[in-house]
């Protein structure tokens, strides 16, 4: 009898440690085009990249990872093409427990990218398109501030200049309103601290406060508290 419970407890004990090594989530995908180089499934910790999984890509465009992650959280899809070019290799993507996927090409790897199985992530590309926008507007303002510039345009340089000014409040205006009207969102705080970290501190702490607990707890609240407790003793000195 004592050797059937060992038995028993032994075989409990494999099929736990095989659902710990499964993960909580799985992520599977193509990338058309893809027929040699290796992805890595990464995160940040401690302000370095650390990679959580890795598969060698050798004809089947096909991928598939499984890790796990105590909540929802900024992951990365990091390509190694052996160009010795990191440019546009490595999409962010907020991740989930639960299966997720992920689709792009080759050619376009980071612009084609389709992510399902995540709301997170669907809120997150929502900002990032609407943010685009914005960025492009500068871009071309500041293109335009160059011309002049070379032009010697004084008076159009000024002009230029003070509509980048009152573009960059605007882009401001808009993420704090998002934070304000959106507290229940989980991407909140992290949009906060990587899109408006130079905001006014008063702005960062009301935003901080007004989340619930939940937001506030997470893993991008509690940097988004770090970086408001910091700002407040650099503006004390």
């Amino acid at each position: 009898m004592f050797r059937k419970c060992i038995a028993f407890l032994a075989i409990l004990a494999c099929i736990a440690c095989g659902k710990e090594k499964e993960g909580n989530l799985k992520i599977t995908g193509n990338i058309d085009g893809l027929k040699e180089g290796t992805l890595f499934l990464q995160k940040i910790q401690d302000t370095s990249l650390v990679t959580l999984d890795s598969v060698v890509i050798k004809g089947d465009a096909n991928f598939a990872f499984s890790t796990s992650i105590e909540e929802p959280q900024v992951l990365y899809l990091y390509l190694d093409k052996k160009d010795y070019n990191d440019l546009n290799d490595r999409i962010d993507f907020f991740a989930e427990p639960g299966e997720m996927t992920i689709h792009t090409t080759l050619r376009r790897f980071v612009n084609d990218v389709k992510i399902t199985g995540s709301e997170s992530n669907n809120d997150l590309d929502a900002f990032k398109d609407f943010m685009t926008k914005f960025n492009t507007k500068e871009l071309m303002l500041i293109r335009e501030g160059l011309d002049a510039q070379k032009e010697e345009d004084t008076k159009k340089l000024t002009e230029i200049n003070t509509q980048i000014n009152n573009y960059a409040k605007t882009r401001m205006r808009y993420i704090l309103n998002y934070a304000f009207t959106n507290k229940e969102n989980i991407i909140v705080p992290y949009v906060v601290a990587k899109e408006a970290n130079d905001a006014n501190v008063k702005f960062l702490d009301t935003i901080y406060k007004q989340l619930p607990p939940k937001v506030a707890d997470s893993k991008y609240g509690k940097e988004l508290k770090e970086l408001i407790e910091k700002r407040k003793v650099e503006e004390q000195q």
